[in-house]
């Protein structure tokens, strides 16, 4: 009982926003054309112009109960009984004056006359709610999102929250799962808009449809905005979900710079800038991360993100071309991704081919991730070296 009530009020913060931005978003666009109560006052037999009219008024501030309103919304369905927009409006006079039975007969009549109607969607899914049916409120979403192009901005606020309830997970996930055109606007809306809130990555997974997710990057779109939240275990919960572990899974991934399918964050991510850079290559027959840079570059070409448990590690760097200038060697750092997280580990890497540097590293507990990042030191002139591999190990 508890848990419906809480996915009742999940759905329910839309009532606040939705009715009022439905109301009056038509006003609005209307007002910008023109003056709609004076065209009401010289084409009085036009029921458009009518409803046009009484929407302009309620725009400026105007009651539902106003007299002026509720005259155009009389002469509107006078002249046309058929108009979903009258019809609702009078249904909200009759909210207004107490009327429940009529207001419900009135939208029930508006969304027979048209399933386009956002108004009597919106007062579908909202009775809905009242009745602790889910399922059903959930239903007139999707005939919403369907079938009124105004519907994604009002609606796609809501559907966010209503993910945050653990309860709407299952039921919001095969909600997305079916085969609609606005669903990828809405995973693209929840993850790049509204920046991934709680519930969403839960939504997510949940969906058995995940190439919809994977063709349109919505699963790296939420992994980089979780890792940006520092939710690192979140993000590798979903970063797992959708792509395949290595048959030997490392704790440095792509240790040898051989798999390029291993994604940033938890793969490599190689930044190459006009004076300085790293890209994937080959050194004596064998992959390797080839660096280079101009005179006076440097900075970071390469970075990647650990999860590291706490406990101590060896980290540990092989060389397979030593950089041309050998006071310009580049370095590693492994720094704790919380904000303001503490440099742990710094290790030079070899100056001669085939040499392997190892140093110490002791994760602490309030550490839960860690970026790992080579650098390039400025050099006199040009540089330019490979990297063997890279890799840590329990110590």
């Amino acid at each position: 009982m508890n848990q419906r009530f809480a996915a009742r009020a999940a759905i329910a913060l839309f009532v606040l926003t939705v009715g009022g931005a439905v109301l009056w978003d038509g006003a609005a666009t209307q007002l910008g054309r023109g003056d709609p109560r004076l065209a009401a006052r010289l084409v009085p037999f036009d029921a458009r112009i009518a409803v046009q009219a009484a929407r302009a008024r309620l725009g400026v501030g105007g009651s539902i109960r106003d007299p002026d309103v509720r005259r155009q919304v009389r002469r509107a369905l006078a002249r046309d009984v058929t108009q979903p927009a009258a019809i609702e409006l009078r249904a909200l006079q009759a909210q207004a004056d107490g009327d429940g039975r009529r207001e419900t007969r009135l939208f029930e009549l508006s969304d027979a006359i048209s399933r386009r109607s956002l108004g009597a969607r919106t007062w579908l899914i909202q009775r809905s709610v009242n009745r602790g049916d889910v399922q059903g409120a959930l239903e007139d979403f999707d005939i919403a999102l369907r079938t009124s192009t105004a519907a994604p901005p009002i609606l796609f606020p809501v559907l966010v929250r209503a993910a945050s309830d653990p309860g709407l997970t299952a039921p919001i996930a095969r909600l997305l799962d079916r085969r609609q055109d606005w669903r990828g606007m809405f995973l693209h809306y929840a993850v790049a808009d509204a920046h991934a809130p709680p519930g969403v990555a839960d939504v997510v997974l949940a969906m058995r449809d995940r190439r919809t997710v994977t063709e349109g990057h919505i699963d790296q779109m939420l992994v980089g905005e979780l890792v940006s939240q520092r939710s690192f275990a979140e993000a590798r919960r979903v970063y797992d979900a959708f792509h395949a572990r290595p048959a030997h899974p490392t704790l440095v991934a792509d240790p040898d710079f051989s798999r390029p399918a291993e994604l940033f964050p938890f793969g490599w991510e190689l930044v190459e800038r006009g004076e300085a850079g790293a890209t994937r290559s080959r050194a004596d027959g064998r992959p390797a991360l080839a660096y280079q840079s101009l005179p006076g570059g440097g900075g970071e070409v390469a970075v990647q993100l650990l999860m590291l448990p706490p406990g101590d590690y060896r980290l540990r760097a092989r060389t397979a071309q030593p950089a041309a200038d050998r006071l310009a060697t580049p370095f590693w750092t492994l720094t704790c991704g919380q904000e303001g997280g503490p440099q742990i580990a710094l290790l030079d890497q070899p100056s001669a081919k085939g040499a392997v540097a190892e140093g110490n590293v002791v994760v602490p507990a309030d550490c839960p991730a860690q970026w790992l990042v080579l650098h390039l030191r400025g050099a006199d002139g040009p540089n330019a070296g490979a990297i063997a591999t890279v890799s840590a190990e329990p110590r």
